[in-house]
């Protein structure tokens, strides 16, 4: 771990309402960093800031729906002058409501994975990258799962989106190779969430670890060299080992 992550280090997390995104944020504020909050859920919103804060980090709290493409513009002149930079763009946000064969899908279930899990994270990433330009060193982290490398069935568009982080990552690199910030997707494995709980209701979700362990491995990945997660791909504990 090269970077440090401190009270100068300002990071976006999406889906910072629960789950992983909010795991995500309290240990970005045991760093002491600046957490920018995205979520629907303005009340799940106040008490990740609380516990951020009590943690011993900063967090600014911005309820947005990442389905509102067109108010991504809106959040960039919200931030740009409110911000000198960024040093960390995390995305976490995610939704499942029901795992299905792809003959049974539909049509707005459909585009909904896709967009939600590709389409919005690809695009504030756009959006935030002259914020991103401004830190002298950033890390843009893109949530995957095990589809990212296993054929599974009854996935739908949410294993065909998260399969396709991996490029993105790798796109973004190819296209930025000489610049000072960085595109690494992780398969953060199984944890327990609401969205595990849906996709796996005959299983207890006390099996699978809570997503504080993963959240570490996102820190790390942030702290990481270029070298080591630029472009890549990385499982759990691949990042943790970084």
């Amino acid at each position: 771990m090269t970077r440090v992550i401190n009270d100068k280090s300002i990071v976006m997390v999406t889906g910072a309402s629960a789950g992983l995104g909010r795991a995500v944020c309290v240990s970005l504020g045991k760093m002491g960093a600046n957490v920018i909050a995205l979520a629907r859920d303005v009340d799940a919103l106040a008490k990740t800031q609380d516990l951020v804060e009590q943690a011993g980090g900063r967090c600014l709290c911005v309820p947005f729906d990442l389905l509102e493409f067109d108010a991504y513009g809106k959040l960039f002149l919200r931030l740009k002058d409110q911000i000198p930079h960024l040093d960390g763009l995390i995305h976490c946000a995610g939704s499942l409501q029901y795992c299905t064969p792809m003959q049974y899908v539909k049509t707005d279930d459909f585009r909904a994975m896709l967009d939600i899990h590709l389409t919005a994270p690809n695009m504030l990433t756009q959006s935030m990258l002259p914020l991103i330009r401004r830190a002298e060193e950033a890390t843009v982290v893109f949530t995957s799962c095990e589809m990212l490398d296993n054929d599974l069935p009854n996935w739908h568009a949410y294993g065909l989106a998260k399969r396709a982080l991996g490029y993105a990552a790798a796109m973004w690199h190819a296209e930025h190779a000489d610049k000072a910030y960085r595109f690494v997707t992780i398969d953060p494995g199984r944890m327990r969430t609401a969205l595990f709980r849906r996709a796996f209701m005959g299983m207890d979700p006390m099996e699978v670890p809570g997503p504080e362990q993963a959240a570490e491995g996102f820190l790390r990945m942030l702290a990481a060299t270029a070298d080591a997660v630029n472009g890549k791909s990385l499982k759990l504990e691949d990042a943790l080992g970084l």
